[in-house]
């Protein structure tokens, strides 16, 4: 698997609604949902995006959009 890089996130993110609120899936096997918190650039040139707070457990409804099925 490739790694993603900033252009590719780009791409992605100009598909959507540029309205529509943005959130990280994390553990396809017990699937949590979060807010974003910081983003920042590292002196070696990586981008990071932080997890904000913890909503609650991943939808179904984004497990499927995501291809990761329900366990």
């Amino acid at each position: 698997m490739n790694e993603m890089t900033v252009a590719d996130l780009i791409r992605a993110l100009e598909r959507m609604n540029p309205e529509a609120k943005v959130r990280l899936a994390t553990q396809p096997s017990h699937a949590l949902e979060y807010t974003v918190g910081e983003v920042a650039e590292a002196e070696d040139g990586t981008c990071w995006i932080a997890e904000g707070e913890q909503r609650g457990y991943l939808s179904a409804e984004a497990q499927e959009a995501l291809g990761w099925g329900r366990n």
